[in-house]
């Protein structure tokens, strides 16, 4: 169930988009298997995008995140069968490609192909997560008349357009891991350091360095030598990053390799993809996940600051 609301066209990044619609739902799931996936049940918030002309039938993507429930989950004696999801709470991401047929003037189906998917960032084990893939059939109906492209017709932005613009991130975020099943709850911090620089209306192009240091790499280090230093415990990583603009609201998609470590890493490379929000001060909220060969490393939670153009 969805309940959304298409933008008016009055801010830029309204038209940029194709006037996409935002809003909220509520999913619910029996996932087949009652004693040991039990059912889940979630709400999120979504972001529809359409295609860029207006055709008898249009396909249209929405992505969703929210926050899901499960009634049922690991546990050691009541549910040892359950590797899949090991917290009650789990994030919540959707994907849906459907087409929309007119059957009425404010009446349409939507029939779509979906991909869903459950975990809980690593933060505790076990953390296989679940994935859906799913066919589904959808009816819509729109409230009022007209369409905002009618009184955008003739804005005279163009798509194309060239800016300059160069924004340094500082961040500073936290998140909590577990390595293995049984193992305690570990600590991990990260110092961001990302230039941007701005040519296109809807993307700015980075590089950036990462600091990170987590408590499980000191654990494990402290175990191999008597003596360590903090050094031996950091790693170091370089990344390029893709923002995808939505006025204040950042898409961030980087992908990084270790340039440093003391301790051996799970691979080479890894990647983040999240969220950001710049206020007018320069102020920034982060919010992203942070994989190696995509598998969850942890959920960061951030807060930084936006020098320069924002």
């Amino acid at each position: 169930m969805h309940l959304g609301w298409r933008t008016s066209g009055s801010q830029l990044w309204h038209r940029l988009y194709n006037f996409p619609s935002y809003g909220i739902g509520f999913y619910y799931n029996h996932l087949g298997n009652p004693d040991v996936l039990g059912e889940v049940r979630s709400g999120f918030a979504f972001m529809e995008f359409y295609a860029p002309k207006e055709r008898l039938i249009r396909w249209q993507l929405r992505v969703s995140l929210g926050l899901a429930n499960f009634n049922t989950y690991y546990h050691p004696e009541n549910n040892p069968e359950n590797r899949f999801i090991g917290t009650p709470w789990n994030v919540h991401f959707n994907l849906n490609y459907a087409w929309s047929i007119p059957i009425g003037e404010q009446l349409r189906i939507t029939p779509g192909l979906a991909f869903t998917h459950f975990s809980n960032g690593a933060y505790q084990k076990p953390n296989r997560g679940i994935n859906i893939f799913d066919v589904n059939m959808g009816i819509r109906y729109r409230f009022g008349k007209g369409d905002p492209g009618e009184f955008w017709a003739n804005d005279p932005f163009t798509d194309g357009k060239t800016i300059s613009e160069q924004t340094f991130f500082a961040v500073f975020s936290v998140g909590l891991m577990q390595r293995e099943m049984d193992d305690p709850t570990y600590i991990a911090r990260t110092l961001t350091l990302n230039h941007t620089i701005r040519k296109k209306l809807r993307t700015r192009w980075g590089v950036g360095i990462d600091i990170f240091y987590d408590d499980h790499a000191k654990e494990q280090m402290r175990l191999l030598n008597e003596e360590t230093s903090p050094m031996d415990y950091t790693r170091v990583g370089g990344f390029v990053s893709c923002d995808i603009i939505f006025n204040r609201m950042v898409v961030i998609l980087n992908r990084g390799m270790y340039v440093y470590y003391g301790y051996e890493p799970q691979g080479n490379q890894y990647s983040r993809i999240g969220l950001r929000y710049i206020t007018k001060s320069g102020l920034t909220g982060h919010l992203a996940l942070k994989a190696h060969a995509g598998r969850a490393d942890y959920v960061e939670w951030g807060i930084g600051y936006a020098f320069g153009d924002k």
